[in-house]
C-alpha cells in the first residue's frame, strides 16, 4: 500500500461560475465514477460534494490510468488532479478550511465526516481511503482547536441571514418561505427563530422529513405541491434543495407575483433552484451564493492570518501520514 495510489479529482468554486459548476454536475460524476468502481478499475471512492465544490478522492487499479477517466467528461473545463502526497495534503486543508470561502468553517468538516461514513456504509471506501481521512478528520479537528479560528465564527448561514438582513432591513415582520430541510435549511431555520421571525412556512418533496422539523420548530409546514400558492403573500423566499433541476420557473412564479409587492429571493442550491431570469423582474430581487461571497469577502482578513500561521500543523500531519505509510510497507493491513 502506498501514498501514490491516492488521488484527487474535482472541480471548485474558486476556479468556475456558477453556472460551469452546473453544466459539470449535470453530467452526473458520481454516475461515471461508480460504473468504474463496479468494473473494479476504481478501487475505492469518496465523493465530496459541497454547494461550492464536487470532489471525489479516488484510489486506481493498477491497470487503469486518469486519463481515461478523464475522457468520460464531454465537460472537463476546470477539473483539477492532484496525487500522492499533494493530493493528501489538498485534502488536510479543505478539512482545516484552508479554501472554504469562510477559512476554518466547521461545515466543511461535518461534510467530510459525513462523505466518508456514506462510502464506509455502502462499502466504496479502501484501505488507504481510510487511512488519509482518518488523518485528515483528525487534523481538522486539532487545527480549529488550536487556532481558535471559529471564535466569533460566520457560518454559510449566518452570512445568508447578514445578506438578506443588509439588503431588506428588519425580518420579524416578514413571511419567509424555506424550500428543502437538508443541514444548511435548517441551520437558516434556526439562526431566523432566534431573530425572533414568526411567519415562517417550509416545505420539502418529502413531505414527513418537514413535518419532522416542525417537532423542533414552530413553523408551518405545506407540501411541495403547495409552494406556487404561498408565495404571493410571502416576502423571502429561500431555496436550498438537493434538486437536480429548477424547483421554481419564471413562467410559473412571475404571473401569481403582485405587482405593487417587493420579493427577495436567495437561492442557496447547486445547481441552482430558482431560475436566474426571475431576478429580471422589476419587484424581485434574486441572489445566489456568487453574490454572498462578493460581499462577505471583507470578513476573511483575519481567518487568512490564522490559516497562515498555524499551516505548520498540516505540515506536521503530513510527516506522521508519511511515517504512518512507511512503516506498513509492504504489509498486509
Amino acid at each position: 500500500m502506498k501514498i501514490d495510489e491516492i488521488l484527487v479529482l474535482g472541480i471548485s468554486h474558486t476556479e468556475l461560475s456558477t453556472e460551469e459548476r452546473e453544466k459539470f454536475i449535470q453530467q452526473n460524476p458520481t454516475n461515471i465514477i461508480h460504473k468504474f468502481f463496479l468494473e473494479k478499475k476504481i478501487l475505492g471512492y469518496i465523493n465530496l460534494s459541497t454547494c461550492l465544490r464536487i470532489e471525489f478522492y479516488l484510489q486506481l487499479a493498477d491497470n487503469f490510468f486518469i486519463e481515461e477517466l478523464i475522457q468520460e467528461f464531454k465537460i472537463n473545463k476546470g477539473i483539477f488532479i492532484k496525487k500522492g502526497i499533494d493530493a493528501s495534503e489538498y485534502l488536510f486543508k479543505v478539512s482545516c478550511g484552508f479554501f472554504s470561502i469562510i477559512k476554518g468553517e466547521d461545515q466543511i468538516l461535518a461534510q467530510i465526516k459525513k462523505a466518508y461514513s456514506s462510502a464506509l456504509e455502502e462499502n466504496r471506501s479502501s484501505k488507504i481511503l481510510n487511512t488519509v481521512f482518518n488523518k485528515a478528520i483528525e487534523i481538522g479537528k486539532k487545527f480549529r482547536t488550536e487556532s481558535k479560528i471559529c471564535h466569533n465564527a460566520l457560518s454559510l448561514e449566518a452570512i445568508s441571514l447578514k445578506f438578506i438582513k443588509d439588503s431588506i432591513g428588519f425580518l420579524n415582520n416578514k413571511k419567509i418561505l424555506i424550500l428543502g430541510v437538508g443541514d444548511l435549511a435548517q441551520a437558516i431555520l434556526y439562526l431566523l427563530v432566534k431573530e425572533k421571525v414568526k411567519d415562517i412556512s417550509i416545505t420539502n418533496r418529502t413531505y414527513h422529513k418537514a413535518l419532522k422539523i416542525k417537532n423542533t420548530f414552530d413553523v408551518n409546514v405545506i407540501s411541495f405541491a403547495e409552494k406556487l400558492n404561498i408565495i404571493p403573500e410571502t416576502d423571502i423566499i429561500i431555496s436550498v434543495t438537493s434538486a437536480p433541476h429548477l424547483v421554481l420557473k419564471t413562467e410559473d412564479v412571475a404571473r401569481l407575483l403582485k405587482p405593487e409587492k417587493k420579493y427577495t429571493f436567495l437561492d442557496l442550491a447547486m445547481p441552482r433552484d430558482i431560475e436566474p431570469s426571475l431576478g429580471d423582474l422589476e419587484n424581485v430581487s434574486l441572489f445566489n451564493l456568487d453574490d454572498i461571497w462578493r460581499v462577505y469577502n471583507k470578513h476573511l482578513v483575519t481567518r487568512d492570518s490564522l490559516v497562515k500561521d498555524y499551516s505548520f500543523l498540516v505540515d506536521r500531519q503530513l510527516e506522521n501520514l508519511k511515517k504512518w505509510f512507511q512503516y506498513y510497507k509492504g504489509r498486509n493491513i
